[in-house]
């Protein structure tokens, strides 16, 4: 295996690991919100079917 071959493997290795991590970290961040909060929240604002696609 070449010394470039390598690197590549490597940085490609990296890559989904950082992505790995950095989803856990959004999961570990992100507030439970249990099945009662949901309902009022949807009540509230609606779903996200709901609202109109932008189509800047």
């Amino acid at each position: 295996m070449e010394i470039q071959e390598l690197k590549a493997l490597i940085k490609e290795t990296m890559r989904e690991v950082l992505r790995e991590e950095r989803l856990m970290l959004c999961k570990i961040l992100m507030p439970y919100v249990d099945d009662a909060e949901q309902r009022e929240i949807e009540a509230e604002f609606g779903s996200p079917t709901d609202y109109a696609e932008d189509t800047d």
